[in-house]
């Protein structure tokens, strides 16, 4: 085989795999460090802000939940369903309360080289969609969310999953309205 020829293969055995690299999922695959993930860096609100300032964050940002922190360590979370449950379903003022009226104080944290297996379990357990990860001083430094582990899991079936037909129309179906 010649230069030109093991070079137009190598470059395309990197954009297609072959069949011995395929990507497998097993056992393994969930002992990862967790900060192996692609993943969403923390967004942080110190104690102090008002409700009304975390949600105009979390908006911004399109984010599920925020991490509340003192002189930058992790003292609480607050999460979309917190500010759902207890300012809209309780019908308060935003602007008047504090987020450490609101946050879940003191969450569960995990570490950056914990495992996805541990980040996963915990996540399960404790019915969580979100993990701060910190560092040793109790500094954040990631959230893992339940995408975040999603997008890694699609990782292993991204044809099966990502490459499926437009969903088919039944034009024999009669149509209820207009």
């Amino acid at each position: 085989m010649s230069e030109e020829e093991e070079i137009v293969e190598e470059e395309i055995l990197q954009m297609y795999g072959s069949a011995e690299h395929e990507k497998l999922l097993s056992s393994a695959s969930f002992q990862l460090p967790i900060l192996s993930l692609k993943r969403v860096e923390p967004i942080c609100l110190e104690e102090g802000n008002t409700a009304q300032k975390a949600m105009d964050v979390m908006l911004r940002h399109k984010i599920g939940c925020m991490l509340i922190t003192k002189n930058n360590k992790l003292t609480g979370i607050i999460t979309e369903g917190d500010l759902a449950r207890k300012i809209v379903g309780e019908k308060r003022n935003a602007s008047a309360l504090h987020v450490e009226m609101l946050m879940t104080k003191n969450p569960e944290t995990k570490h950056p080289n914990d495992t996805l297996a541990l980040v996963l379990n915990e996540m399960v357990l404790g019915g969580y969609r979100h993990v701060p990860i910190v560092d040793e001083n109790d500094i954040p430094i990631a959230v893992v969310s339940v995408s975040d582990i999603m997008r890694y899991l699609i990782s292993f079936f991204s044809e099966e999953i990502l490459n499926l037909p437009p969903k088919q129309i039944d034009s024999t179906s009669e149509r209820e309205g207009a």
